[in-house]
């Protein structure tokens, strides 16, 4: 973990999370094609993006690192959100904020349809 200060036990669980599926990613890149890579190079910018603020972003927010903490693919499942929302963009910080505030719109729309079910 590169940042320093005090992390909340479920930060410091989400950064060994988003550093073990980022390892994960990594080596199969490297074990694939070269043409695989090339295609892939936007996913491959897109881990690379998210793996870097989440070691290095300070004050993340608590409801924030709650709704990643819900899927054990943190990575993945953030880019299937970005996947299906097209404004969503990774580039800065403040757009990384931005699609884990749409995680969390997302995760409250599928509780409420969740409990309209019953």
């Amino acid at each position: 973990m590169m940042r320093r200060g005090d992390m909340s036990d479920r930060e410091i669980e989400l950064r060994k999370r988003i550093e073990t599926e980022h390892t994960i990613f990594k080596y199969r890149m490297l074990a694939s094609p070269a043409a695989e890579v090339y295609e892939n190079c936007n996913v491959l910018r897109f881990y690379e993006c998210i793996y870097e603020f989440f070691q290095y972003a300070e004050n993340i927010e608590k409801e924030h690192i709650n709704a990643c903490l819900m899927y054990e693919n943190v990575i993945e499942a953030l880019y299937q959100l970005y996947i299906k929302y097209e404004y969503l963009r990774y580039s800065r910080w403040e757009d990384i904020e931005e699609m884990l505030s749409a995680l969390l719109v997302e995760q409250k729309k599928y509780a409420e349809t969740a409990e309209c079910r019953k």
